[in-house]
């Protein structure tokens, strides 16, 4: 079989109730993330797409519509996502299907060629597993195992767990990143997830650490980072941010020399490096910095600044200044300090600086340590 023998289920509920707002219609990129997953599930080769919903929505008609699924909604309300695979499994219209949670946006549906040889026999659910954890909503279901989500839910059962012990299960662990089943289904995850996906859109990831006031840490906590990617073989270049300006030269070298000759620009080349100190009438974006550098010889760059950041950046918070939480940071590192709409862990907090610097590059997250990203 392949992904055009599946029916792909798109689960999308509706409830919402850690987001507090729709999570089904937040902007990702220039489109929803439910638009997101119908999208790569019609691109992935599924030619039967089901949108299984808690109710039916004009918005929800458009996007069946505009991706060439069928629109299905629960028959009883509030039951979460086993109404969905309910009725989703009884509008397949293939023998097998892929259940998947609608917020789950780096999700690879490469991953379904893995489960396919495990559909056989008496089977009625392949059952992925992520360092032992069940992956219920990127599991593939017999279209026959809908009748006892039907069942259970109508004698008041809704939990999966429950259900999918009286179905004839086979478990597939997978050793994939963790990243994939990253679900954004709170504020906190929504930004991480906003912050991967715009380096998904790089040549190469970028990372800011900021800071409300001087004397945080911003320079130290790069130090630390540093050799811990270089432990999992991410090359980093940092470019920094001075309000004060600054000054390479040593009086009395020929680089100073000649710059107080009044050359515009200074390059010293050397066997094991080079730089190039350059006048400029304004203050260099970024970017135009990171173009000015050797092409795939760095796998992150890492800028620091008080206020220059890009998305995404990490803020760093010691009780100096007021954090400046805006669309742009996408975690905080602190002492003494708590917001719901961000994931908020200690400033010396390295092991998971170096989980989310790599979950925002993109770059496999392995070892049990990973299962952070899939519950938060």
């Amino acid at each position: 079989m392949s992904p055009a023998d599946l029916t792909l289920i798109v689960a999308a509920g509706g409830k919402s109730t850690r987001m507090g707002t729709d999570k089904r219609f937040l902007p990702l990129n220039g489109e929803s993330l439910l638009a997101r997953t119908l999208r790569k599930g019609r691109a992935a080769g599924f030619r039967s797409i089901v949108l299984a919903a808690e109710g039916d929505r004009s918005d929800l008609t458009a996007l069946a519509e505009e991706y060439g699924a069928q629109l299905v909604t629960d028959k009883l309300p509030a039951q979460g996502p086993a109404a969905a695979i309910a009725a989703g499994l009884a509008a397949a219209k293939t023998k097998w299907a892929l259940v998947l949670s609608a917020d789950m946006p780096f999700y690879e549906f490469e991953l379904v060629r893995a489960l396919l040889p495990e559909a056989e026999g008496e089977t009625q659910v392949v059952l992925p597993t992520l360092f032992g954890y069940w992956q219920p909503l990127a599991a593939l279901y017999r279209r026959d195992a809908g009748t006892a989500f039907a069942a259970a839910i109508a004698q008041g059962d809704r939990k999966l767990g429950i259900i999918l012990r009286d179905l004839v299960v086979r478990e597939l662990p997978l050793t994939v990143d963790a990243g994939l089943f990253f679900n954004v289904n709170t504020p906190a995850a929504y930004r991480l997830a906003r912050g991967r996906l715009a380096n998904e859109q790089r040549a190469c990831p970028i990372l800011s650490i900021a800071a409300p006031a001087s004397g945080t840490g911003k320079t130290t906590f790069i130090e630390r980072l540093i050799p811990l990617l270089r432990e999992r073989g991410v090359r980093t270049a940092v470019i920094k941010s001075d309000s004060h300006g600054f000054q390479l030269d040593t009086a009395g070298k020929d680089t100073a020399r000649f710059s107080a000759a009044g050359a515009e620009a200074v390059a010293v080349s050397s066997p094991d490096g080079y730089f190039i100190q350059q006048k400029t009438k304004t203050r260099q974006d970024f970017q135009n910095l990171i173009a000015k550098m050797i092409p795939n010889s760095v796998d992150l760059y890492i800028t620091e600044s008080r206020s220059r950041g890009v998305l995404p950046t990490l803020m760093l918070y010691r009780g100096l200044g007021v954090p400046e939480i805006d669309e742009r940071v996408a975690a905080l590192f602190a002492k003494d300090y708590a917001d719901e709409g961000i994931l908020c862990t200690d400033l010396d907090d390295m092991e998971t600086a170096v989980r989310l610097v790599l979950f925002l590059m993109g770059r496999p997250l392995y070892g049990a340590d990973g299962t952070m990203f899939l519950t938060m």
